[in-house]
């Protein structure tokens, strides 16, 4: 096999489109499988023209009972699914506005979200969301969604689309408080998709997971693939992914650190209860050792492993949190390629990805096509046409980030000379000492992370202390020597008022929020409740 150099190379010609009734348009005639999808125990497919019919009539019930002078805000709430993708088009291209609810939302959260978004009609799933119609009283079954369509058939609308007007809104996952009701334009979706697939392109098939009531699970997992013209499988619950890897045999998917840690613990699980941790050991050594003379093994060594997957992944796009090397340079040691990215829902939300042939470790990538990267203060300032119009009716949170058009993500880090993006913790988190310094925990949390019993870590500060909490991997559970051991290497070179101060080991995992990030604030609540 013939060694591709790791050096740039120019962007993808893409279809630079301008709205989404441009992307449902732009495969119109085909009779190609665009998605799968499974329902009552059958995979279904939907071809590309079939979607476009499909839209076509659900944009006209949605003009027809929600048109008029002004958008109307419709919500969605449910799992991955056919109905919530074709329907959250069929509103958008109607001229009204997609409204994305966590199908987990409890009912406080789901009140608070639909009174501030304005939302006049909420359509969800009933195996799901059945409790809906009692908080809600204009609630409609998302499984009805081909009754709405038939209904529309007559009514479809000729209307220009204005892509600068309101078209979603996400919530942003926040860590701390309650979250923001970010408004997105179809120009900056169409601005983000043809920023992103200039960088990649799939050659094959796509496996989606992440929830669509997050932007990079719908824009970037589920618009995208059908903008290149590749077949997506629409996977509704993480515990059918692995049989639909092994269905579908995908070529690439999208995911969040979480789930590649996930999927590196259960292989190596896997492999200890079989009693083939040994040999997976040895098939490791044996490719890294094959790689550094120009020799590719992977597929001979881990066939039965690469085939769990479906036989033909190589490319895992990570987004959404902090990815550590280790997992990328694991993975690619058994054949698939972890890209990491870095994107923000205020973004649109991809800002930068690395590339099949051009990449660095620890990196997010190479900036998007399209985006400029700006820092100020260390703090990664973005512009483009993927920035968000704003937060919703929250005049005084959107001023304090989006200035003059340019975005101030609160992520720091810097652009190296090749165009990488590199991200160094966040500003809200920095530890400030009583001499003044500042220190990232991000950078202390990667050094821990690499130990092998640790799985997860927040470090803080109290009382002008540094304080390490970590949740142990298995067979490292309450073994606080080995953790007090830890830390005093750590401190070795480290000058004292960088030390870590104490270690905390936790019996259950960090508290997460709806987008799988810690929720670092809860942490440090729940350890200060433990003294």
């Amino acid at each position: 096999m013939k060694k591709i150099p790791n050096a740039n190379y120019d962007f993808y010609d893409v279809p630079k489109l301008r709205n989404l009734r441009e992307l449902v348009e732009l495969r119109k005639d085909s009779a190609a499988v665009a998605y799968m999808y499974r329902e009552e125990g059958k995979v279904m497919r939907k071809t590309f023209h079939e979607i476009y019919d499909d839209v076509k009539r659900l944009s006209g019930y949605f003009h027809a009972n929600y048109g008029g002078k002004h958008a109307t805000h419709i919500a969605i709430m449910g799992e991955n699914s056919y109905a919530w993708l074709v329907c959250s088009l069929a509103i958008v291209i109607s001229g009204n506005v997609c409204v994305a609810i966590d199908k987990d939302a409890d009912e406080e959260t789901l009140k608070r979200q639909l009174k501030l978004a304005d939302v006049k009609a909420l359509y969800y799933s009933a195996g799901y969301c059945d409790k809906a119609p009692e908080v809600f009283r204009n609630s409609y079954p998302l499984e009805d969604w081909e009754q709405y369509a038939q209904a529309g058939r007559k009514t479809a609308i000729k209307n220009p689309q204005d892509e600068e007007a309101d078209a979603m809104i996400f919530f942003t996952s926040g860590t701390t408080g309650f979250s923001k009701a970010v408004v997105l334009s179809q120009k900056n979706i169409c601005a983000d998709m043809y920023g992103a697939m200039s960088i990649f392109s799939p050659n094959g098939r796509v496996v989606d997971f992440l929830p669509f009531h997050h932007a990079f699970g719908y824009v970037t997992a589920t618009l995208m693939p059908y903008a290149y013209g590749v077949t997506t499988m629409i996977s509704s619950s993480f515990k059918h992914l692995m049989d639909d890897f092994k269905f579908t045999k995908p070529h690439t998917v999208f995911a969040v650190p979480m789930v590649v840690e996930t999927l590196y613990r259960q292989i190596w699980r896997t492999a200890r209860r079989e009693k083939r941790d040994g040999i997976l050991k040895f098939g490791l050594k044996v490719s890294n050792g094959a790689s550094k003379i120009g020799l590719d093994l992977r597929s001979k060594l881990f066939k039965s492993l690469q085939n769990e997957f479906g036989g033909k992944l190589e490319y895992i796009i990570c987004g959404g949190a902090r990815l550590e090397p280790q997992y990328v340079k694991w993975f690619r040691s058994i054949g698939v390629e972890v890209l990491n990215g870095y994107g923000i829902t205020e973004c649109s939300p991809v800002v930068a990805v690395n590339r099949p042939h051009f990449k660095k470790d620890g990196s997010v990538g190479q900036i998007c096509r399209g985006v400029r990267i700006d820092t100020v203060d260390e703090e990664i300032v973005v512009s483009g046409d993927i920035v968000m119009k704003g937060y919703y009716k929250d005049r005084k949170a959107t001023e304090e980030v989006l200035k003059n058009g340019r975005f101030y993500t609160g992520d720091l880090g810097y652009v190296d000379d090749d165009g990488f993006l590199w991200i160094t913790g966040r500003k809200k988190d920095l530890i400030i000492l009583s001499n003044g310094e500042n220190v990232s925990p991000d950078e202390i949390e990667g050094v821990l992370k690499r130990d092998k019993g640790v799985a997860e870590t927040v470090v803080y500060e109290s009382n002008n202390r540094i304080i390490a909490s970590i949740y142990p991997n298995e067979g490292y559970m309450g073994d606080q020597d080995y953790f007090d051991d830890l830390i005093y290497e750590y401190n070795k070179d480290k000058p004292k008022n960088r030390q870590i101060a104490l270690v905390k080991l936790r019996t259950k995992e960090f508290p997460r929020n709806n987008n799988t990030k810690i929720m670092r604030k809860q942490v440090i609540e729940e350890d200060a409740s433990e003294e």
